[in-house]
């Protein structure tokens, strides 16, 4: 019985495979360990060195180069040579379980900074990537033993193989055929944005792609905060939305943001593996001239 009980625990502890989200507890059970990289998604290095997890790493998703501008595109996906280089600087290798937790609930964009680079580890073919639930402030308040100042550094990883997967990547050609190929366009942006009331400052158009519908991303998480809801309320939203859990789903925003969120739930806890991610989004969208739709109110 005493060993059926150490087997139990085990199983507790350490999961089969990685879950694309760890709990506070379960990272505070396995923190440190070698084959774990605990990267820190924040957008202040002095942050970091003044408090962090243990054991963790810290990366900035847009000086670190996560993502790209150009001139018609901000944050386009750069090319998988160069995002190799990001993980070879951060020690991760092939084998390793990556758990990323954002910094700071009071920036609008931290779980979808952390999303998004979930999304390009994926895009990578990385196997065992996780997000902590609840980020950084969670964790310091059910474990603040665990919290440590200065900088965590390992060893820069001489090797690093992808395995490319195009397959939950969209572009504007999938959008066009999307009714043909039987896809439901997903706009996550705020709803005054969807409906063309109010847009994002330097964006030249009013409204959204034809066809779509709107689900914003903010609806997915507690409190519009960095934990993110119970599986019986994201079953609502989509049954709300009426979408079925089974759709082709692609999912968009201005920039493949916000929209990285509503794709890392379609495709992880909602388990919907036909589900994909216009990173060029609405900026990709009409720097091809694409045409526009503004809803009527």
């Amino acid at each position: 019985m005493k060993f059926l009980f150490y087997i139990i625990i085990l199983f507790l502890i350490i999961p089969l495979k990685a879950s694309p989200i760890v709990s506070a507890t379960w990272l505070s059970q396995n923190l440190c360990k070698e084959n774990i990289k605990l990267i820190e998604v924040g957008t202040s290095y002095n942050s970091y060195l003044v408090e962090h997890i243990q054991c963790s790493q810290y990366t900035n998703f847009y000086k670190d180069g996560w993502r790209d501008n150009k001139k018609e595109v901000p944050m386009y996906l750069p090319e998988p040579e160069f995002l190799i280089n990001i993980l070879k600087k951060l020690g991760i290798g092939n084998a390793d379980h990556v758990i990323l937790y954002p910094k700071k609930n009071t920036d609008i964009y931290s779980m979808a900074e952390t999303t998004a680079i979930y999304f390009t580890l994926k895009f990578l073919g990385h196997k065992k990537i996780s997000i902590l639930d609840g980020g950084y402030p969670y964790f310091k308040k059910k474990f603040d033993l665990f919290i440590e100042e200065g900088e965590f550094k390992v060893k820069s990883n001489i090797s690093y193989k992808a395995n490319i997967d195009r397959s939950i990547l969209a572009d504007s050609n999938d959008i066009i055929e999307g009714k043909k190929n039987n896809y439901l366009l997903v706009d996550s942006r705020e709803n005054d944005f969807y409906l063309g009331i109010n847009k994002l400052k330097g964006f030249s158009k009013y409204g959204t792609i034809e066809s779509s519908i709107n689900i914003p991303s903010k609806w997915f998480l507690e409190g519009r905060g960095l934990r993110f809801n119970n599986l019986n309320l994201l079953k609502k939203i989509y049954d709300y939305s009426e979408i079925d859990l089974d759709k082709n789903l692609i999912f968009f925003c201005y920039s493949g943001l916000e929209s990285s969120i509503n794709w890392f739930v379609s495709y992880e806890l909602m388990k919907n593996k036909k589900s994909k991610l216009y990173e060029g989004s609405l900026f990709d969208w009409i720097s091809k001239n694409k045409p526009f739709y503004k809803k009527k109110l």
